[in-house]
């Protein structure tokens, strides 16, 4: 395992940093004149669209100083990309063009920050800044993205929207894949290009497995999944290497590798899913016993004091994987 030289992890770090603390989206500001006023507008970037948004009378200073707070996040944000580009070309892996316009999509609705937690292929791609090594994994295409909610009582910004609202700002030809029952709330979500989003949540009870869960914010449903609870504690924030960097949020890196020890237990030995989950699993692990060895033991601590199952499961993966005194 290659650590990311130290300027590398230092220009991520202070980007994370420009993006945690930026608040204002970017836009360009332009003007139209109706019967002899000027008026003040923005167009801002969202996924693969493009929207223009009132902003007040040219003369109104609430208006301009909006104005001004756009424009200079929109400077923010041309020293960002740089970054990004510079990040890209260091060799950290980013998200293919579908991928990057979903995420700057969903976290321009406020998801993100509300409890969305990106979870599989798709939050393993950005790990490699943020644990500080070359992920060879971190490199690999996805057709689906997974989105797990840690409330059932998220919500868009403003509320109102529903999520296929939303993923229809990443890539319009998205649309609601209805289930048996056409009363049910759709719990996937399809691009004609076969670019497929799932929404799931934790495991409550043990009619969850049966029958996704309404989530009224979204307009939408989630499809409840055993061992999920534990890869979505506490999640972190972390930047995708789109556009001017997009704030994420995404599980701990440790919990991720451990998850990944279970599912590789639980799933079919047929499974061609179960092969990736024990590459990402070691990937990981052998990255963070050199930048935050603590954080692994605590993750295999957490998961086998979830009973019997769960050592049995984690204790085989790490075996198969030659960890066995992990």
């Amino acid at each position: 395992m290659k650590p990311l030289p130290l300027n590398v992890q230092t220009l991520y770090a202070d980007l994370a940093q420009s993006v945690t603390f930026s608040t204002n989206r970017p836009g360009s500001i332009f003007t139209q004149t109706a019967r002899g006023r000027q008026y003040l507008y923005v167009t801002e970037k969202d996924g693969a669209t493009r929207a223009q948004r009132y902003l007040g009378p040219a003369t109104d200073p609430a208006a301009l100083r909006q104005a001004n707070d756009i424009r200079r996040a929109a400077g923010d944000a041309r020293a960002r990309r740089t970054t990004v580009s510079m990040l890209k070309r260091s060799g950290i892996p980013a998200p293919p063009l579908h991928m990057g316009r979903l995420l700057e999509a969903v976290a321009n609705a406020g998801l993100f920050r509300s409890g969305v937690v990106l979870v599989g292929t798709g939050a393993y791609q950005v790990y490699s800044a943020a644990v500080g090594a070359a992920l060879a994994h971190g490199t690999l295409m996805t057709q689906d993205a997974d989105l797990a909610l840690a409330t059932l009582a998220v919500a868009t910004e403003p509320e109102g929207q529903s999520l296929l609202d939303v993923l229809q700002r990443a890539d319009p030809t998205f649309s609601a894949q209805m289930g048996l029952d056409p009363r049910d709330p759709p719990k996937r979500f399809r691009s004609a290009a076969g670019f497929e989003v799932d929404v799931i949540t934790r495991f409550r009870r043990r009619s969850d497995e049966e029958r996704a869960v309404r989530i009224p914010g979204l307009q939408c449903a989630a499809q409840p999944l055993r061992y999920l609870e534990f890869l979505i504690a506490d999640p972190i924030m972390a930047v995708a290497l789109y556009g001017s960097g997009v704030p994420v949020t995404i599980p701990q890196p440790a919990r991720y590798a451990v998850h990944k020890l279970v599912l590789a237990q639980v799933r079919s030995d047929m499974s061609a899913k179960r092969g990736k989950d024990l590459a990402q699993a070691r990937e990981l692990i052998d990255a963070l016993r050199l930048s935050d060895p603590d954080a692994v033991d605590a993750a295999l601590a957490d998961a086998r004091r979830r009973g019997t199952k769960w050592k049995t499961h984690v204790d085989r993966s790490l075996r198969e994987l030659g960890l066995d005194g992990a």
